[in-house]
């Protein structure tokens, strides 16, 4: 006998189609985790963050004051261009920046912030 259809080797094949398909479906939850989350709900208290501006001046002059308050804007701009569907808002208080948004909608604005010459810091409560 040449062993095609033994029942052995039948087990181990029905064996890697189980596995096979194990992994598939791993695959697939593993990938519709992943998918953004939907961010057409209003923010909670959770989405609310402050950070400070480097370096921290809690009073800032006018023109800087003024030039903050322009890049704010912009990054707040530029985080509704790229994630439309979202509830980003951002607000400047001295050196104190308050945005409130999800995770994807903070980190856009930080890093247009950071790219725009303006980084900020979280604030330790």
């Amino acid at each position: 006998m040449n062993g095609i259809c033994t029942p052995d080797r039948i087990k181990g094949l029905a064996s890697a189609l189980r596995m096979t398909l194990t992994v598939i479906a791993s695959f697939v939850c593993l990938m519709v985790s992943s998918l953004p989350v939907n961010a057409a709900g209003p923010p909670t208290p959770l989405d609310k963050k402050s950070f400070k501006t480097v370096p921290f001046d809690p009073a800032p002059p006018e023109a800087q004051r003024h030039e903050l308050e322009r890049v704010v804007a912009l990054c707040i701009k530029t985080v509704g261009e790229d994630l439309p569907d979202g509830h980003f808002e951002a607000s400047v208080n001295g050196g104190i920046v308050n945005i409130v948004g999800i995770d994807r909608e903070r980190f856009k604005f930080w890093k247009c912030m950071m790219d725009s010459g303006h980084p900020l810091a979280p604030i330790n409560k």
